[in-house]
Order: C-alpha cells, then structure tokens, then sequence
C-alpha cells in the first residue's frame, strides 16, 4: 500500500487518482478556447490533498517519526506537482512560489532520502527562469542538480526511493521496485543534462552544449527511454556542431546513429493517419538535409585546406629566395608531412588522442551508414564526386517533401545547396570546359528558381539568388578567357562573343540586384541598409570589373566600356567618402577602386590619341 493511501485513506488516493487523469490525459482533449481547464480542476484536487496533508503533520509530535519523514517528503512533492502545474498554465510566479518552498523545507529538514525529488526541483526552477530568459540563474539551479546527483552516487551509491512509490501503488518485487526507483533516478538526472544542454546551447557555450546533448543521448540510448524520432533528430543536430568544428568523423557518427535509430522505427505509411505520415515524411527529409550540409562542409573544408596549402607554398617560395636550400628543403618536407597528416583527416596525435577520449560512440552497428560517405577531407575530382553524388542523392531525397508548392523555403534553400555542390565540385574538376558546364547547370536551376519566386513575398532570397547567378556568371567569364589565353591564339568571333554575352549577363544580375535595393523608387537610396552595405557595394566592383573584360575590337567600343567602369568604381569611393564606416566593411576592394578611379582616366585618353 502506498505511503499516501496507508496514511490519509481510500479517499485521498482516489482524489489523486482523478488529478492525475485531469492533468495528464483529460487535458489532451481541452477545447481551443479553455486550453488549461483540465489542468485547473486537476490543481484544486492537489491542493486539497496537499492541505489534508499538512493538517496530518501537525497532528505528529515526533518530528524524528518515520511518519513524519515519509509524510514531509509527500507534502513536498505534491506541492512540486502543484508549482509545475502552475508552470504548465503559464503562471511563473505562483509557480517559482511553490517551487521555491518545496527546495527551502528539502533543505532545511536535510531530506536526503528524497534526493530524486530534490533534483527535479532543482531541473524544474532550472526550466522556470530559462523560460524567463535569465539563463544565468538557470544554469545555477541546473549545475546544482547535476553536482547533487554526483555526490550522491559517490557517497551513497543506492538509488533512493521515488515520489511515485509514495503516491500510489507500485507492483512488482522488491528488486523490480529497486530496479525502478534507478530508472527514475537516472532518468531525472539525464533530463538535467538535457536542460543544461539547452542552456549553454543558448549562451553560446557550443562546445559544452554539445558535451551535454551527447551525454544525454548516450544515456537515454543505454536505458531504452526515449523517443526514436526525437533521438534521431538530436542526434543529426549534434552532427551539425561537429561539423562547425571539422569534426567529421563524430559528424558522420551522429548522422549515422540518427539515420540508425530513424529506420529502425519507421513505420509503414499504412499504419500511420494522414497526419502521423506528414510528421514521418518530414523527419525523415530534416534528417537528408542534415546530410547534405555534412557532405557541402566535408567538400568545403577539402577545397579550403587545399587552396590554404598553395598560399603556403606560394608563400615559402617567397621565402625561400632567402633561406639556405638545405635548410629551407628540409622545414618545407616537414610542412609537408603536417600537412597531409591535416589533409587525411588524421590531425595531430594530440589532438586525435584529446578527441577520442571525449568523444563516446553510440553502441550501434552503423557500418551500412558510414560506408556511404567519407568522414576524411578529399583531394581529387573522383573523391569529391563520390560525395556529390551522395549530397545529389540526398537532395532528390529531401525534395519529396520540401517542394516549392508547399514548403517554399525549405525547397530553395535545398535548391540553393544544390547549386552550392556543383560550385564545390567543379573546383576538383581540372578541365576547364567541364567546370564551364557544371556553372551552367547552377544558372539553370537557380534561373528556374528565381522565375518561381514572387519578389514581394520572398525578395531576401531572389537578392541572395541574383547575386549568386552574378557571380557564376562572372566565374565562367574567367574559365573563358583563361581557356583563350591558354590556346596562345586570338580570340575567334564566336568566342569574344561568349565572352561578351557572359559579361553582360554577369552584369545584369548585379544590376538587378542592384535595383532591388531601390525599394520600388527611380534612384537608389542616398545610404543603404546596414545588411546591404558590402553586398551593395561589391556589386559595383565586380560589375567595374566585368566591364573591363568586355572584349571589344572597336576603340569606342572600348572606351565606353572603361567609361561605365570608372562609374561604377567611382560610385564605390564617393560612398565610402561619404559614408566612412563603409570602408571598413571592403578594404581591398576599395584600394583598388581607388586605384582604378586614377588610373582609367589615363588609359581613355591614351586610347583617344589612337582614334
């Protein structure tokens, strides 16, 4: 019989019985318009057993008594119940109250018996001013929690008796009772964890978040209790901080455990309603896109550390006009030992070594997962394919759900990754034709995209497309002259065209972006908008730039070319003149306006003196 029926009677447990049914599953079905009602006659049945309660400890002299222990642990913990009650229906105040009491009188009356019920106290007041936004006093409460369980496990060791055991009837022998006053003492314990993980998540605190989110779904893995979908959702988010900080083989890890856990309970679309098939179909996409990001960072962190090597290089042979050969030899070879220590994924030993120990794997047969994708950084165009076709095969995947009919922004965000794959693998491509057309698939889709998008509702992403086509167009600009240069003859017709055809369309995707900032106006703003600033005025550069690429026989062609130029170079100055903080948002870009603004005057009147 449960401490609260052997004291207080059939009646008390019944009204806790009916509290318990209101809160936890009459509530489910509250109307839209009383959402809490259920939960307010559920806190008036606490609130009588918790004063039916405290009127039996009054009537008990012994303070010592086992009766008034068991009896003083039951009256806090109801009220516990009452202060989340209050919580549930948004009342902090009465809430933080009740809370607060029920941790005053644990500690007071040293109730270390009731150590489970001590700490989700704590998790709750932990919950209670995270919700407040005082992260600070959050993590207090929090900290505290965690500190208590360790110090009881390391001084006490056996799990302490529940809550539930004294409220209501628990069957079971005695080592299935002892077998789940541990579940729920592990569990309480893994949700401070999981709170502690928020928290830091929310002061940016990445590193100890993503501690804390991986110890607690190692733990909720290892006892069972967690919802698979959930877990798996986690688990690909973790991946995503892992893959922030190049880790890339714990990144594929925890993808690989999400996938894991997500296919192991999926159900049929038979079983599931119209509703549960949606969620499914959802979830199953977040977690193909959490792919696709892992695979555009492992083809990103490939192309930087590879175009970093060259700098390196570039930047020894400099050197090295200085340096003694053998001396310089033998510092270069040990470069380039470290280097491709970093460029196999290996890293340095200490680093390695620091990693693994911190880093606990899932116990999950993954093999089939991990096999698919690389988790170490890339050097060649075959590599490199092997995971776009990967990213390509997540993409299609994601896209059964994310389309522009129903998720518009989810699916051009998905569109633009798929544009972004295509940039990423034409840097491994060596033939030039070849990266020509893979630039050219990016402007087909993003085009298409941009077509589909209505400006008034989505005019942030069509800046972001319209520059992105400006800038492809201007790279297979490059990829086009450096392909004539190469040939060591002149230009043909039909390739200055190209040339020109791509310039001007290069430039008429700045131009529009450009216009967008108008703001439906004939002239641009007299100052930008803070966000638009270096966008703004980077596109001037790039279209003064691609002014100059114009290939034009004629003279005048030519000089009207440099003319518009000098424009768009000069509108960059007189800006950044007249708005100084703006030039510290494009330094480099602006040295050479500067320079361009001298220079082109000069190179027109030469050119005239040929006409």
């Amino acid at each position: 019989m449960a401490a609260l029926e052997r004291f207080l009677g059939d009646d008390v447990a019944e009204i806790y019985k009916n509290a318990k049914f209101l809160s936890e599953q009459e509530s489910k079905n509250d109307p839209e318009d009383e959402p809490y009602r259920s939960k307010y006659k559920a806190r008036e049945l606490y609130k009588e057993i918790s004063s039916r309660i405290k009127d039996k400890l009054t009537g008990i002299s012994n303070v010592d008594s086992e009766e008034f222990k068991t009896l003083l642990i039951l009256s806090v913990g109801v009220d516990q119940i009452i202060g989340v009650n209050f919580m549930d229906t948004e009342e902090l105040a009465e809430g933080e109250d009740y809370l607060m009491s029920c941790l005053k009188r644990i500690e007071e009356n040293k109730l270390s018996q009731a150590v489970t019920l001590h700490i989700s106290v704590l998790n709750h007041l932990g919950i209670l001013w995270s919700q407040r936004g005082n992260l600070e006093k959050s993590m207090e409460f929090l900290t505290k929690a965690e500190q208590l369980y360790h110090n009881y496990k390391e001084n006490v060791g056996d799990a302490p008796e529940t809550l539930t055991e004294l409220l209501e009837q628990v069957e079971g022998s005695d080592s299935e009772r002892a077998h789940l006053r541990c579940v729920s003492f592990e569990n309480t314990h893994t949700l401070t964890l999981y709170y502690l993980a928020q928290v830091y998540g929310k002061v940016d605190k990445s590193e100890l978040s993503a501690k804390y989110c991986h110890m607690t779904l190692q733990r909720q893995l290892q006892a069972g209790n967690f919802n698979p979908i959930d877990w798996a959702l986690n688990a690909a988010t973790l991946s995503q901080y892992y893959l922030t900080a190049e880790k890339f083989q714990h990144a594929r890890h925890c993808l690989a455990s999400g996938s894991f856990i997500f296919e192991s309970a999926k159900k049929n679309i038979e079983e599931l309603c119209e509703q549960e098939e949606e969620l499914q179909r959802q979830r199953e996409a977040d977690l193909d896109r959490c792919w696709i990001k892992y695979g555009l960072g492992l083809l990103e962190a490939s192309r930087d550390k590879m175009l970093s090597e060259l700098q390196e290089n570039e930047d020894e042979d400099l050197e090295g006009n200085t340096k003694d050969g053998k001396e310089n030899s033998a510092s270069h070879n040990a470069d380039k030992h470290s280097r491709k220590s970093s460029i196999n994924g290996e890293g340095s030993p200490e680093q390695t070594d620091k990693d693994d120990k911190t880093f606990h794997q899932f116990p999950l047969e993954l093999t089939l997962y991990e096999e698919r994708i690389t988790d170490k950084l890339v050097r060649t165009f075959d590599d490199a394919r092997k995971i776009f076709l990967f990213v390509v095969d997540k993409i299609n995947s994601a896209k059964q759900f994310y389309s522009l009919d129903s998720h518009a922004s989810d699916a051009v965000e998905i569109i633009q990754d798929h544009s972004r794959a295509y940039k990423l693998l034409a840097f491994f491509e060596l033939d030039m034709s070849r990266q020509c057309k893979m630039h050219k698939r990016r402007i087909d889709m993003l085009s298409s995209l941009l077509k589909e998008l209505n400006p008034q509702y989505y005019l942030l992403v069509c800046r972001q497309i319209m520059f992105e086509l400006a800038e492809t167009y201007s790279d297979m600009v490059d990829l086009k002259i450096t392909l004539i240069e190469m040939e060591r003859t002149r230009a043909t017709a039909y390739s200055t065209a190209k040339v020109n055809k791509l310039v001007q369309q290069s430039i008429e995707k700045y131009q529009e972006y450009v216009d967008s900032l108008k703001g439906g106006k004939p002239e641009l703003p007299a100052e930008f908008p803070e966000n638009d600033v270096r966008p703004a005025l980077v596109a001037f550069f790039c279209m003064g730039r691609l002014y100059s690429k114009l290939l034009e026989p004629e003279i005048e062609k030519r000089i009207a070319a440099i003319s518009k130029s000098l424009e768009c170079y000069k509108f960059v100055v007189d800006y950044c003149e007249a708005h100084p903080s703006a030039a510290d948002l494009l330094v480099n870009e602006l040295s050479i306006c500067k320079e361009m603004v001298s220079l082109l005057p000069l190179k027109m009147d030469r050119l005239r003196e040929q006409c």
